[in-house]
């Protein structure tokens, strides 16, 4: 110990800081002026000199530029290491043939240079050899084994490795299979798998969905304009007859996909097969009484497959039209099963939940593109206006993933090749994360009309019932379509078109009041004994902002159609005709 500085040291940081002062030196340009040109904050370049910061590379590009050096240079050892003389493109025709599987590998945080991991994962996607009397059978020119075809360092300590797997590894339509091969790289060398391009030759032969986004629509009858989902609320504690009344009164406000949680299976006070029942009844009653098309998706997750198909059997019996499971807990396995018999009986599948494309080593928009070639019509996705900017580029690179056909690579959404999908049929994603109608504007415009928009907790939770809270959120979204059809913004002029929808509709008007602006459902509390609200800002019609901190238990919210300010308690706001 020397100081208060450990005498540890990164000797990877320490030659980026070495060759940084070497090429600060010859171009004459102290840190001042490399901090204000390169647009690196100047705390920032002081840690990187000093060897204490392992900086981005979208850093060291800006500094490379600046100075006028290579990345390669800059960083001590080759950003990029091919494994053939012709060329160093990602996406070259001869680093690869037509009818190989191309996986993408991050490795973080390793000393290893991009040859040395290249060689690592390599051998661990090939798995071990011994010498043995069968070696002598086998040609082993002949031998499909993987190989690494091109390294990148795309940070100090990060690399990424892209290997080749022959075709003939996998066998035909089992997504199992796909993911047994290429995760063999991944044993015990801590790699994460951002892609995988599957050639048409594989591709082929999985199913894919077999309604797809044209089937859900054509299934609800609604064109034009992004369908509206409510999970129904809440998750337990009903009876199968009341839920199936809850399911009613969301289909007749204007909803037209109800589901049932992902947390909701045959418990003794719900059981699958009463609860089967009443949501058939409802079904058929909205659909009689509105004259569209109603899905509710029921959850047949269960201990096994036989279990799940037997529920399934029952779901297409009764004409409910949908099931759902979660994906997560299930596996592959049993979902590829459970999409072979809703293929064979018409019936759309929903992989749902919040952890459906949270998979261990692989990426959030690899497990969304595995889902639809598996033959998942729907899948749940997370909402582009949560969380930074770098989860909205990965929201984006999961609905193309769901949606594109033969799409091209999309590197800042984790898409890391163009695809062939060979004629496979899009899937729907289900965009959730809390919303009510405030984000409507947002979701449409940046999801446009294939998806499906979940506003569950704003539709169950609306002070005058969950039927009024339908029929706020598909005012919302027609005013909108209608709108953005006539020539409107949606991402600016959204809250005007809201606010004049809400003149002409009641529910409307009291879910904008009800709801904050901006705020979400999930993981905001609003009108309870907590303090936790913080400051609530107060947005008057001409755009002046007032920042003040509501009272314990107590929300600070202003009609916008009227301009009066509300605390609202426990109980929802007063109707101006209960003012009157």
């Amino acid at each position: 110990m020397k100081g208060n500085r450990m005498d540890t040291h990164d000797p990877m940081l320490e030659t980026l800081a070495l060759n940084l002062r070497r090429a600060m030196a010859e171009a004459d340009m102290s840190a001042a002026d490399l901090a204000r040109d390169s647009g690196v904050s100047i705390a920032s370049l002081s840690r990187i000199l000093s060897g204490q910061v392992n900086p981005s590379v979208g850093s060291m590009a800006k500094i490379a530029r600046v100075l006028g050096i290579s990345l390669d240079q800059l960083t001590g050892q080759p950003t990029v290491q091919t494994f053939n003389d012709k060329t160093s493109s990602r996406v070259a025709a001869d680093m690869r043939t037509e009818t190989d599987i191309i996986a993408s590998f991050v490795l973080e945080d390793t000393h290893y240079s991009p040859k040395e991991a290249a060689r690592l994962l390599a051998n661990a996607a090939t798995g071990s050899w011994v010498h043995s009397w069968t070696e002598t059978l086998v040609d082993h020119e002949q031998i499909p084994l993987p190989r690494p075809v091109l390294a990148m360092q795309t940070g100090p300590r990060t690399i990424t490795v892209d290997v080749a797997f022959p075709h003939e590894l996998v066998e035909t339509g089992s997504i199992v299979s796909l993911i047994s091969v290429i995760s063999a790289a991944v044993t015990s060398t801590g790699a994460r798998i951002d892609d995988i391009r599957i050639p048409p030759v594989l591709l082929r032969t999985f199913a894919g969905p077999s309604e797809g986004l044209q089937g859900v629509r054509d299934a609800s009858n609604k064109y034009g304009r992004p369908l509206l989902s409510a999970t129904m609320r809440p998750v337990v504690g009903l009876s199968p007859k009341v839920y199936g009344r809850a399911v009613f009164e969301a289909l007749g406000g204007g909803i037209d996909i109800t589901c049932d949680p992902t947390l909701l299976h045959s418990i003794p006070s719900n059981d699958w097969r009463s609860r089967f029942r009443y949501v058939s009844d409802a079904l058929e009653m909205a659909r009689s009484q509105s004259g569209e098309g109603k899905v509710h998706a029921v959850n047949i997750s269960a201990h096994d497959v036989e279990e799940m198909l037997r529920r399934a059997e029952e779901a297409a019996i009764h004409k409910i039209g949908a099931v759902l499971v979660d994906s997560g807990a299930i596996g592959w396995s049993a979902l590829q099963s459970v999409a072979t018999y809703c293929h064979s009986h018409d019936l759309v599948l929903c992989a749902m939940g919040g952890r459906v494309l949270n998979n261990g080593p692989l990426s959030q928009q690899l497990v969304a593109k595995l889902l639809r070639f598996a033959g998942c019509d729907v899948v749940s996705v997370g909402s582009p206006l949560r969380g930074n900017a770098t989860a909205r580029r990965n929201i984006k690179g999961i609905v193309t993933a769901l949606r594109g056909e033969n799409y091209a690579a999309l590197p800042e959404g984790h898409v890391m090749y163009d695809q062939p999908t060979c004629g496979i049929k899009n899937a729907l994603p289900a965009c959730g994360g809390g919303h009510n109608a405030w984000h409507l504007p947002q979701l449409i415009d940046a999801l446009g009309d294939d998806v499906i928009l979940q506003c569950g907790g704003s539709t169950m939770g609306h002070p005058w019932g969950s039927q009024s809270g339908a029929t706020a959120n598909r005012t919302a979204v027609e005013a909108l379509i209608k709108a953005r059809n006539e020539g409107s913004n949606l991402a600016v002029d959204g809250r005007s078109i809201l606010l004049e929808a809400a003149g002409h509709c009641a529910e409307l008007k009291e879910a904008l009041n009800y709801w904050r602006e901006g705020s979400f459902l999930f993981g905001v509390i609003s009108g309870t004994e907590v303090d936790n609200l913080g400051a609530v800002i107060i947005r008057d019609q001409l755009g002046g902002n007032k920042a003040k901190r509501p009272a314990k238990g107590e929300a600070v919210l202003k009609d916008l159609t009227t301009g009066r300010t509300i605390k609202r308690h426990k109980e929802p706001p007063a109707t101006p005709e209960e003012d009157k």
